[in-house]
């Protein structure tokens, strides 16, 4: 199976021909220029027609330039076609290219960016070099509330990593003497903290999503000057309700406009004193408690790489920056909402007595779980992942068809992992549907009936760290029978079936575009396959001397009982012979 990526040239093609049809549709419709500035870097947006103009400008009216007459830093074309009559090009990938974050698996480009967004099916697409995007939406009557309150933010995403900053789903609320940046999953706290804080008289610099960068200090600027609450609660801050949008069918938030009736709060930035991630709790009292640097990059990191095309690395390197520079804690939040400002601005002027367990950097690395109907077993294997103590995990875990309780099971997580849903295709499928999803530059595989001894992350990295070739760090799987969901007793499988297990190695994610994903034609021997592949083609593979995967057999698994030839080695073993002849023919 080979490789999906497409060329720089086919990426720069499609980057240059999306542009060409946003400059067609200001031609059709007219163009009309606002210019912002963002964080000290200065954007035009040229938009053609109104449509998007009146959309878009009211949650950015604060950054908004007016009878700025000098050069700007970057711009921005959009359209859509509902209004303008020009439609986007055909998708230069075929649909299962697209992930949900809105990355097309095989468009890597570092510097042509584009990004699909089935949510709001839009397109972006951005140059890194000359600083130049472009943004297109079929019909602006079906845009989300998100779109409305946080537009553009990919676009926004990609230029401010171009200049060393990085977009973070958060809230920051202060005073004159700093701020406090505000990390977390929806639902824990952030918005009822920034409002009221807001309300009661604090700096505000964002809700939802927020600038962050260092000037050289922690810096927040803000976005947005909109914020989105539930329905319940608006409704505990009456003042706001005048300055919500009206909430359209579907829709599961309000959009409130903040700007201008609340202009004199705005920051347009603050220097960062603290880091916090909220959660509730019981009595009226907001508290600030220790938390480890491991539990705070997750708080920060999650949301913003589970919605940002192209964030991974980079974004994973900043967020450990901040945590290094930045005193956390977690805040848990009283009964008593009017008390929070006064606990925030106690936090920024007296600080708080809660100390960090520190941790040495690592890269992220993206743990797949494939599952099919294994419910019963995803505690204990999020629980062998979580025993790895590596800093650094993202978790995704994919169903593969499953008729169990495992959307039950995946909501009972005590960690955030990203969970997708796919018709039954075999374990390959699920591995490279989490592949194409994934944001580490490591990839692990565990499947969710086999488990880690403690510390296999950390003893394959360190080969992988000490050796940049290695494409593959792999080490040795120990067999455990389960009877009556009870561990009975360790055993060899001397001569089984499979000669590598893939979920006893550490991968390089570059390693995938060069020898492909798992062949999804085969629902077993997938990874004799694999490593077939990687041998023919020169890959580099480690072996350590060590058990890094407890395979449990048990009634369910879905080799039990199979012979060789219904295990796909036949199947596996001719197609490396169909290669070796086509290769042999060219």
């Amino acid at each position: 199976m080979s490789s999906n990526e497409r060329s720089e040239e086919e990426q720069r093609g499609f980057y240059t021909a999306v542009v060409d049809r946003a400059l067609e549709a200001q031609a059709q419709a007219g163009a009309t220029t606002r210019l912002i500035e963002l964080a000290g870097i200065r954007i035009r947006l040229v938009f053609a027609g109104q449509r998007l103009l009146d959309e878009f400008m009211g949650a950015l009216a604060h950054l908004e330039l007016v009878d700025w007459v000098g050069a700007t830093d970057a711009t921005f074309h959009l359209w859509d076609t509902e209004s303008t009559g020009v439609a986007m090009l055909p998708p230069p990938l075929p649909s299962e290219s697209f992930t949900d974050r809105g990355d097309l698996w095989g468009f890597s480009s570092f510097r042509y960016r584009s990004a699909f967004h089935w949510s709001e099916y839009s397109v972006c697409v951005f140059d890194s070099e000359t600083q130049i995007g472009a943004y297109w939406v079929n019909r602006t009557s079906n845009l989300p509330y998100w779109a409305r309150s946080s537009p553009m933010r990919t676009l926004f995403h990609w230029l401010m990593e171009r200049h060393g900053r990085q977009l973070l789903h958060a809230a920051a609320i202060g005073t004159d003497a700093g701020g406090v940046l505000i990390v977390g999953k929806g639902g824990v706290g952030k918005s009822t903290t920034s409002l009221s804080s807001l309300v009661r008289g604090l700096r505000f610099a964002g809700d939802d999503y927020v600038v962050v960068g260092f000037d050289p200090e922690p810096t927040v600027w803000s976005l947005y000057c909109t914020a989105k609450v539930t329905p319940q609660q608006l409704a505990a801050f009456p003042d706001l309700e005048p300055l919500a949008d009206p909430i359209g069918p579907g829709d599961e938030k309000a959009v409130i406009r903040l700007y201008p009736d609340h202009a004199e709060r705005f920051a347009r930035s603050l220097p960062l004193r603290w880091l916090v991630t909220p959660r509730f709790g019981e009595g009226p009292e907001t508290r600030f408690e220790p938390i480890s640097q491991v539990a705070l990059h997750q708080a920060a990191a999650f949301t913003t790489l589970l919605q940002l095309p192209h964030a991974g690395a980079t974004t994973h390197a900043f967020v450990a920056r901040l945590i290094d520079a930045l005193p956390g804690a977690q805040m848990t939040l009283g009964s008593d909402v009017s008390a929070v400002p006064g606990a925030i601005v106690r936090l920024i002027e007296e600080g708080a007595d809660v100390e960090q367990a520190r941790h040495a950097a690592r890269p992220l690395v993206t743990v797949i779980v494939p599952v099919f109907n294994g419910a019963h077993f995803l505690e204990s294997a999020i629980a062998s992942i979580v025993a790895q103590r590596y800093p650094a995990l993202e978790i995704i875990i994919v169903d593969d068809g499953s008729t169990d309780e495992i959307e039950a099971a995946v909501a009972a997580s005590p960690v955030d992992v990203r969970f997708f849903r796919q018709m039954n295709a075999g374990p390959a499928a699920a591995r490279n549907r989490g592949l194409r999803d994934a944001s580490g530059d490591l990839i692990a595989f565990l499947d969710v009936d086999d488990l880690w001894p403690e510390g296999t992350i950390e003893a394959l990295f360190e080969i992988m760290e000490a050796t940049p070739e290695a494409d593959v760090v792999i080490g040795r799987a120990q067999m455990a029978r389960i009877i009556d969901d009870c561990e009975d007793s360790f055993y060899d499988e001397s001569g089984g079936a499979y000669p590598y297990y893939i979920g006893s190695a550490l991968y390089r994610r570059r390693v995938f575009d060069r020898i492909g994903l798992f062949d999804d034609g085969l629902r077993f021997a997938e990874d004799t396959d694999w490593f077939q592949r990687l041998k023919e083609r020169g890959g580099d593979l480690r072996r350590i001397e060590r058990t890094t995967l407890v395979v449990r057999r048990h009634g369910g698994n879905m080799t039990e009982g199979k012979t060789r030839v219904e295990l796909g080695m036949i199947q596996a073993l001719k197609r490396a012979l169909d290669r070796r002849r086509a290769q042999a023919e060219s």
